[in-house]
């Protein structure tokens, strides 16, 4: 009894994952392959080049000195009107960041500085930053990203079509001669189309910090935040009727950590904050009211993210008794995972070495989560993506 009961759990436990992923790729490769309806700016000849409303860039910097003047330069060369474009930075940093970007701000008007003399974290100096904004759209930005020069601009030309709330855009790894980067290359390219399925599904989930603009009207009493503050400005925009799109020609460029100990850090901080904001949003799961991003894109976004990583933990788990009492199934089951992680390891190395950082760091999320309760606010950031 015990015996036949543990090789269903574990059969249901691996079909868990294979029906989760199987039919969001299945969906997310109808959506990005087949049906290629474009997004438009409401309506066919109502695009105009010379959108150009004003903007307010939102920089939140702590300890940051060793780039923050890359930094500057790179934002003050971005192809957007001078006039129409300024640039704040919210910092607490202990070192010389400040006085780097008050010398800056002497050179150019539009650029400004809030200045805290105690740790505040990201999404409360993101909060600061917005509420302090001039722009009519307000532009998220990292201090270890670099923005195209085209970038503001073509995030800010969605905006003429007013169903759209927030655009995000795509990043460029910069390291690709590391190992590291190029799995985290290799990443960013299978996040990017699922990104592009799921903007012309209704809306994305997963909304990059480093290149994201917003309308201010929509956020400007978003002013709590316990997540990271992109994401939770995606789901906020959206539940207010608004889509948040992806844009793949919006890029800035950034390094991957050096190493996969990095990865792994950075990934479990992003993936502890993504869940966070999914289990606050969990309302909006299932509900008619959202469209398809609360039919398909959250509920399959909740199964990757927590059903599916906790689904192969347990099935691994429950795989060891069973070994001992059914010895016949159980060698046929390793068998076959392993002859699948050898063909990953000859054909597709860097795309198995992906998946099992992503899976690994999703389980240490879901522990920090429901056990440690730890945060990932105050800006911890992987050393080796701070390159001047």
């Amino acid at each position: 009894m015990l015996m036949e009961a543990l090789e269903i759990l574990v059969f249901a436990l691996l079909g868990i994952p294979v029906f989760v992923f199987g039919l969001y790729g299945i969906i997310a490769l109808y959506y990005g392959k087949i049906k290629r309806n474009r997004f438009h700016y409401g309506g066919e000849g109502s695009i105009n080049a010379k959108f150009e409303p004003s903007v307010s860039v939102v920089v939140p910097t702590h300890n940051e000195e060793l780039i923050v003047s890359k930094k500057l330069e790179n934002l003050v060369a971005s192809d957007y009107p001078k006039d129409k474009l300024e640039i704040v930075f919210v910092d607490d940093s202990s070192d010389s960041t400040p006085e780097r970007i008050g010398e800056f701000s002497k050179k150019f008007a539009n650029v400004r500085l809030i200045r805290f003399s105690e740790r505040m974290g990201y999404s409360p100096s993101m909060i600061a930053g917005c509420q302090a904004a001039k722009g009519e759209i307000v532009i998220l930005n990292d201090a270890g990203s670099f923005i195209d020069a085209q970038a503001i601009r073509n995030l800010v030309s969605h905006f003429q079509d007013p169903s759209v709330g927030l655009v995000t855009g795509k990043a460029v790894i910069m390291n690709l001669d590391e190992t590291a980067g190029k799995s985290e290359s290799l990443y960013e390219r299978i996040l990017s189309f699922l990104r592009t399925a799921e903007t012309r599904m209704d809306s994305t989930f997963y909304i990059k910090g480093e290149a994201t603009a917003v309308r201010k009207d929509l956020i400007k009493d978003l002013d709590m935040c316990s997540e990271t503050f992109d994401t939770t400005a995606g789901l906020f925009v959206r539940q207010k009727g608004y889509k948040a799109i992806y844009d793949s020609n919006v890029k800035f460029y950034e390094y991957a950590p050096a190493t996969h100990s990095g990865r792994i850090k950075q990934k479990t901080i992003r993936a502890t904050n993504l869940i966070r904001a999914l289990l606050r949003f969990r309302h909006m799961i299932f509900k008619h009211e959202y469209g398809k991003y609360g039919s398909i894109v959250l509920p399959m976004n909740f199964g990757m993210l927590i059903v599916a990583p906790l689904s192969i933990f347990a099935a691994l788990v429950f795989l060891v008794p069973l070994t001992f009492l059914n010895l016949g199934l159980s060698t046929i089951l390793w068998t076959v995972v392993g002859l699948a992680v050898l063909f990953c390891i000859v054909f597709f190395r860097n795309l198995l070495l992906t998946f099992i950082e992503l899976e690994y760091s999703l389980l240490k999320a879901l522990f920090q989560v429901v056990f440690t309760k730890k945060g990932f606010d105050k800006i911890e950031k992987v050393p080796s993506t701070r390159r001047p």
